[in-house]
Formats: C-alpha cells, structure tokens, sequence
C-alpha cells in the first residue's frame, strides 16, 4: 500500500469541503445550496422520488431532508404529492421554473468545475475520476456502508420468510396427511 504524510480519504474530504465553499459562493446568487442543487440534479433525472430516497441518494439524513425541501417547495421549484402506491409517501418532481433553476444553476457549477479543473490535462482528470469513482463504489461496496448493512438486512429477512413460508407449507401438508389418515381409520 502506498504510504502518504496525509491520508488519500482525509484529502478527499478536503477536496469536498474546498469544493462545496466555492459552490456555496456560487449559487448565491440562485438562493440555492450545494446540497439543494443536489437534491433538484436528481429529481431532474429521476422524478417522483420520495424524500426518504432522496435523502439517501444525496447523503443527508431523513430527518434533514425537509429543510432543504421546504423552502425550494414554497419558492415553486418543485412539487410533491402522495404516491399513488403509499398515499403516506409523498413523491416529488420538479415544476417547469424548477428545470430552469437547475439548468442554469449546473452552468455555474460546470464553469466553478472547469476553473478548479484548470491545471490538470485530460488524461489527469481521467485519471482522476476513474480512481474516484473505484473507491465510490469501494466504499457503497464496503459491510460498513449502511447501504450495504440494509441490503444484507433485507436478504436475511427474505431468507427468514422463504424459509416461514416452506415450513407453512410442509405444515399444511402434513395436516392434510394427517387428516387423511385419520378419516381412514
């Protein structure tokens, strides 16, 4: 393993952190934050999404999510409404001034991107991301991640019920044996 004086996780931590103060700055000017900008990305390209989901898709935590959901609801940028599977889950979307928000928005955020970008070539930026994107998927990969935790939460619990559900079955078989051999003799 290559030993560095810092480690590669805690510079990318500051790498985000140097990041998002930029972006702060830049959609100021949008009355948006990095974390709302996120939020509406992903509504542009997957909408009816519940906040629940969303909040996992853009790392904040449920209880978190109506705060950045909120004010873009009152300002008219999106809308929710009850799923037609879960009427107490509200599914959201984005309004047509709520797409033109964001595409302006991510113009900023490519020029903040290609500013911060500027010295590297690009086979570096490449690079780059190919290597960010490995340890992305490491870390979703990794028995830690809650994603991974929730995921092996729920195969336990499908395990459990297959095997509930087989054991009902042999049981109903076995009254239906017993029944059998009862009204023979």
């Amino acid at each position: 393993m290559f030993k560095r004086p810092v480690g590669t996780v805690y510079l990318v931590k500051r790498v985000e952190l140097a990041v998002r103060s930029c972006m702060e700055v830049a959609l100021a000017e949008f009355d948006l934050t990095p974390a709302q900008l996120l939020m509406l990305f992903r509504l542009r390209d997957q909408a009816d999404l519940s906040s629940a989901a969303l909040s996992r898709d853009i790392g904040v935590r449920p209880q978190s999510i109506i705060g950045l959901i909120r004010p873009l609801e009152r300002k008219g940028f999106l809308e929710r409404e009850p799923s037609p599977k879960h009427q107490r889950v509200l599914h959201m979307r984005l309004t047509p001034t709520g797409k033109k928000l964001v595409a302006s928005a991510l113009r900023v955020a490519a020029r903040v991107e290609g500013e911060l970008l500027e010295d590297l070539d690009d086979k570096q930026i490449a690079a780059l991301q190919d290597a960010l994107t490995k340890i992305w998927q490491r870390a979703e990969a990794h028995d830690l991640h809650p994603g991974s935790i929730r995921a092996k939460a729920e195969q336990m619990l499908r395990e459990r019920l297959a095997v509930t559900q087989r054991r009902g079955v042999r049981a109903a078989a076995q009254k239906t044996r017993d029944r059998g051999g009862a009204t023979r003799g």
